[in-house]
């Protein structure tokens, strides 16, 4: 297992950089974080995301899937699973419309299986070279099988923001927030951020530390409102 890591590792690092004039247009990117300890404690992590983007003229593609697995004295304590696709139509000027349907699984935060379908509006409010800013506007209708209470269905609003700020030509920082509105209950509404630096090592690694904080107003019975992710990764970028 040793020597397969080393070699992937200098496969990754000795790969050669894509040109300037051979843009493409699609892009991939992968993120894995492991943490293993031993000893007085005995606990692993493992997360990994993958997302893939594809740009046309007048649409964009986004494809997007990840899973966390905690374990603790061999007892599975965090497992969550999600993906999404979104497809963005591309007006004159800054501004699209789009569509997108999401899935997600964690029963630790009593999700069976939730289902999030929506279109909205977007703009590009800011695009300079080194900040870049874009908010979302949408509805949709949110289907959720919970665990150990009641299942829920009902209509949302969603209002989303993410700004990015270049501080070097190897780093970059960004801020996204997320609101999701309950139609049927204006306590229901969930809340989701992510703020992240990222370093490159090279034009296909990359470094990122980053901090989740997401809360559920009215979660089932027995779970608490807030969840919060803090992680390191290692991002490989095609």
């Amino acid at each position: 297992m040793k020597t397969f890591a080393t070699a992937l590792l200098a496969f990754i690092i000795a790969a050669p950089a894509v040109a300037a004039d051979e843009a493409k247009p699609w892009k991939d990117a992968a993120e894995l974080s492991y943490v293993k300890t031993t000893g007085n404690s005995k606990n692993s992590t493992l997360s990994a995301k993958n997302l893939f983007n594809y740009d046309w003229t007048k649409a964009a593609l986004e494809l997007a899937a990840g899973g966390l697995g905690s374990n603790s004295g061999g007892t599975t304590t965090a497992e969550q699973y999600n993906a999404s696709e979104k497809v963005s139509f591309k007006f004159t000027g800054r501004n699209y419309a789009f569509e997108k349907v999401g899935w997600e699984k964690n029963r630790f935060a009593n999700i069976q299986d939730r289902w999030d379908a929506g279109l909205g509006l977007g703009r590009h409010i800011t695009d300079r070279p080194n900040d870049q800013l874009f908010a979302e506007a949408g509805a949709g209708y949110i289907w959720e099988d919970r665990r150990t209470s009641e299942n829920e269905a009902f209509g949302t609003y969603r209002l989303y923001a993410k700004y990015t700020r270049t501080l070097s030509p190897t780093a970059n920082a960004s801020q996204d927030a997320e609101w999701v509105g309950n139609l049927d209950d204006s306590d229901g509404y969930r809340v989701n951020t992510e703020t992240a630096l990222i370093a490159s090592i090279n034009s296909h690694m990359s470094l990122k530390a980053s901090y989740v904080w997401k809360l559920v107003n009215k979660p089932g019975a027995g779970f608490t409102r807030k969840d919060t992710i803090t992680g390191v990764s290692l991002i490989i970028n095609y």
